[in-house]
């Protein structure tokens, strides 16, 4: 649903009809997988799932195998939703898109997030589209077949081709449709949305940060995460344009209160505790990802030379390379 490639090497189909079950089978490969509605399989296949109930509209529920559901609920309804299970969170309409980029920017200003969020028991579909992707970009990854027998690029994504088409075909038109948006090519403008993430080139650090609070066992009810509603460095808060161009991937700086500090690895979700000097120079660290100019900051901040706090930061600099972290890799030529 996310669009995101894991464990299945080819694409993953999911038919609103079991109508269409055996013309998806004959243009599928090995590698793929079929979703089809219970009872509708007339023949033993490795690559089909069958699910029971549906997944359509908000409050639909679908059940694999008679035990795991998941609950479908619409963006913008999220901040009333109480969760109470495994729940995909879907921007069904123009107001869903703008909602989550409106909550990008409350976080991004405030430090708030949307509680509902954190949850480890959510799944944002079609994440993908406002991050980027991790899989060839002409790979065919997901199809979303409607019961008009429509391929999409998920349920409100872009049309790659129809029930019966050659796979060639659909793999063309997916390739000539690839671009950011295009998972919401019915409900929203691709130019608007691409000139919305421009205006937002910090948003894959949202997400990433999302991901990392969804995982910190025992969560404060007001978690504080550096770069999102300021920064224990007070100087870094007057150099906004940083954070457009810090790695999604580079250590976040997280606390909890109490002068309790940790440095987390987005990638191997490896965690560092960490005192109130070490954590100022990681991070000025991770906000220039430059050695030089993270001393020159915690210098201004502390109100001291340079040469008395560039000790603090090669030391740091030096722990972190050492557990396998670059912060100097932390910032993001390409943005």
């Amino acid at each position: 649903m996310s669009a995101r490639r894991g464990f299945v090497e080819g694409a993953v189909f999911f038919l609103e009809s079991g109508t269409h079950l055996e013309a998806v089978l004959s243009g599928s490969r090995p590698g793929d997988v079929v979703f089809t509605p219970a009872g509708t399989a007339v023949r033993s296949d490795p690559r089909v799932v069958e699910y029971d109930g549906r997944f359509c509209r908000p409050g639909d529920q679908l059940t694999l195998d008679g035990r795991q559901t998941l609950e479908l609920q619409e963006y913008v309804a999220v901040p009333f939703v109480s969760i109470v299970g495994p729940t995909v969170i879907r921007q069904c309409s123009a107001e869903g898109v703008a909602a989550f980029f409106s909550d990008a920017d409350t976080a991004r200003e405030s430090g708030v997030f949307v509680e509902q969020l954190l949850s480890s028991a959510v799944l944002i579909d079609s994440l993908v589209s406002f991050v980027g992707t991790d899989h060839e970009p002409d790979a065919l990854v997901r199809v979303h077949v409607s019961a008009d027998g429509e391929y999409r690029d998920g349920p409100d994504g872009l049309v790659i081709g129809e029930v019966g088409d050659e796979r060639a075909d659909v793999e063309g038109r997916s390739v000539d449709g690839a671009g950011r948006g295009r998972a919401f090519a019915r409900i929203v403008d691709r130019g608007m949305f691409e000139a919305d993430l421009d205006d937002r080139r910090w948003l894959a650090r949202y997400v990433a940060a999302l991901e990392i609070l969804r995982q910190w066992d025992g969560i404060p009810a007001r978690p504080a995460i550096s770069g999102f509603g300021g920064h224990i460095v007070r100087a870094l808060d007057e150099l906004p344009a940083l954070l457009g161009v810090v790695s999604a991937d580079a250590p976040f700086l997280l606390t909890g209160g109490d002068d309790e500090y940790l440095l987390v690895d987005p990638v191997t979700r490896r965690r560092f505790r960490l005192g109130v000097d070490a954590a100022r120079a990681a991070e000025c660290l991770i906000a220039t990802g430059d050695e030089s100019a993270a001393v020159s900051l915690l210098a201004a901040e502390l109100d001291r030379r340079a040469s008395s706090v560039a000790p603090v930061v090669r030391e740091v600099r030096g722990d972190l390379a050492a557990a396998g972290l670059d912060v100097a890799a932390s910032r993001d030529e390409g943005l």
